[in-house]
């Protein structure tokens, strides 16, 4: 089986949008732990999070890494799967801190929720990314191997 290559174009893109997604969480993170917190800075910030994760997850999705492992390794359709699940409830968990944000006016204590709520997301992005890793490294480690 000759799968086609994914491209250093498409790797250097998806490349680019975790780096640019890591820095947003950052700034995000950095606005959300202030004192006060930067209300209208976190608002902005997470409304462009929405939007950039969104259009990131259709990136790995359609063509990016999931195409070409299941195209490499079909058998890893119920973990490519269980990826794109993942990524519907990320995108679903940051729409709804972005959600309370928009609401939490000068309340400290829905403050102190939306960052507690962040703070979680961003343990399920690493999280996630782990997995992404450990299914393309064992694509590439194993099942190309084991087929050549």
């Amino acid at each position: 089986m000759n799968p086609t290559p994914l491209t250093p174009e498409a790797l250097d893109a998806i490349g680019d949008e975790h780096e640019a997604l890591a820095e947003l969480y950052e700034q995000i993170l950095t606005a959300l732990q202030a004192e006060p917190v930067q209300c209208l800075r976190v608002i902005t910030l997470l409304d462009e999070l929405v939007a950039k994760l969104s259009e990131h997850f259709v990136h790995e999705e359609m063509g990016g890494y999931y195409s070409h492992v299941l195209t490499i390794a079909p058998w890893r359709a119920g973990t490519v799967e269980q990826l794109k699940r993942q990524h519907a409830e990320l995108a679903n968990a940051v729409a709804r801190i972005a959600g309370g944000a928009h609401v939490a006016g000068e309340s400290v204590r829905s403050w102190a929720a939306v960052r507690k709520d962040f703070e979680e997301f961003l343990r399920r992005c690493v999280e996630h990314e782990a997995n992404e890793e450990r299914v393309i490294q064992e694509t590439y480690l194993l099942d190309v191997t084991a087929a050549n």
